[in-house]
């Protein structure tokens, strides 16, 4: 596989606002990243974090202050305007508020880049037509935008973003504006675009669950730098630094909280115990464990999704049988994958603050 966008130290920093004004800011600080060709690239990070930033010097609508940032091979940090359209031309840019020109129909919006770049008139219906119908709507050419969903503008921008053929999609908090299922019917458009028509995608987002719907790569942002990097399912399954582990616990089922395990202590006499499932460890692999050293388990809380085509969560079992039993089941599970025994933390109230139903004020 090859590298179609690599980030060399690169850093940008924007100067400070006049004399005696703010610091100069630097979004993005000695950066050195690859993108290989063909995969989905998910950027995450926390407002601030730079991600914005890393795709602007991408399609070169920043210039870095240093370092290279090569697009297929060219480094195009110190190309002239004139030759920085040339590459934008095969950089495909999709966006939160979708951007579409609103006096313009669906068709007039998709057909617009294929007019500036200088399409013969009488290509470019059929090429219009034939996005439109790859993105599901075919039947909303002659509406306005304003005439449309959230979702269904979307699908319009995607479509312009495709209308040149472009090699690289830059997607830029794509469905943050958008309702859950309708931010599934998008993803699921992206993946289609990147599995038929090859697209190297680069989503930025601060959602989790985006990047665990259909990111090959996860690359973690925090203050203008790079705090990880890797595999999506292997950084969802054994996350390095702190902010990564806040990212994942977002979308993954985790471990009950103090209220919730208290009430799971109320009605679960048994010992309750987190069990990471993975493939590792998977639902049947703990249940076998459980079985053979003689210990009951049922679940009462947590769930498993799918990463990548491979399972992944978090669940807590009720364990009931000897003790020495459910030690050395425990014991063994912990070879394969995270266990810890969940204990409920009696709630502490002051003196004073109970009072009986009907007490005087």
């Amino acid at each position: 596989m090859s590298t179609i966008v690599s980030l060399q130290h690169v850093a940008k920093e924007f100067p400070g606002q006049g004399r005696g004004g703010a610091a100069a800011v630097r979004a993005v600080d000695d950066v050195s990243l690859d993108v290989e060709k063909g995969t989905v690239v998910g950027i995450v990070g926390y407002s601030g974090a730079g991600k914005s930033t890393l795709v602007r010097l991408i399609n070169g609508l920043e210039r870095p202050s240093s370092g290279s940032v090569l697009v297929k091979g060219q480094d195009i940090a110190g190309l002239p305007e004139r030759e920085l359209r040339a590459v934008r031309a095969g950089i495909g840019m999709i966006f939160q508020q979708f951007n579409l020109l609103k006096s313009r129909t669906v068709y007039g919006n998709v057909a617009y880049p294929l007019k500036v770049a200088g399409w013969p008139k009488e290509k470019i219906r059929p090429r219009v037509q034939e996005l439109l119908e790859f993105v599901g709507i075919a039947d909303k050419a002659e509406r306005y935008p304003r005439r449309l969903s959230g979702g269904q503008q979307q699908r319009v921008g995607i479509a312009r973003a495709l209308a040149n053929n472009p090699d690289i999609l830059l997607a830029d908090e794509a469905t943050s504006a958008l309702d859950p299922e309708t931010t599934r019917e998008v993803l699921q458009l992206l993946r289609r675009v990147n599995s038929e028509l090859g697209t190297t995608i680069v989503v930025i987002t601060h959602e989790m669950h985006v990047v665990r719907e259909i990111c090959d790569t996860v690359v973690m942002m925090e203050a203008g730098r790079v705090v990880e990097t890797g595999p999506t399912y292997s950084v969802f399954v054994d996350p390095q630094g702190e902010s990564t582990r806040r990212f994942v616990s977002t979308a993954v089922h985790g471990k009950p909280g103090p209220e919730t395990l208290g009430r799971l202590a109320e009605a679960h006499p048994g010992r309750l115990v987190s069990v990471g499932i993975s493939e590792a460890a998977s639902t049947p692999v703990v249940a076998e464990v459980f079985s053979r050293h003689g210990v009951a388990a049922a679940v009462v809380f947590g769930g498993v999704t799918e990463i990548q085509h491979r399972i992944l969560g978090t669940l807590t079992y009720e364990l009931t049988g000897s003790g020495a039993a459910v030690d050395a089941a425990l014991a063994e599970l912990a070879t394969l994958t995270p266990v810890e025994e969940q204990t409920a933390v009696p709630v502490t109230v002051a003196a004073g603050a109970i009072r009986t139903v009907g007490e005087d004020s």
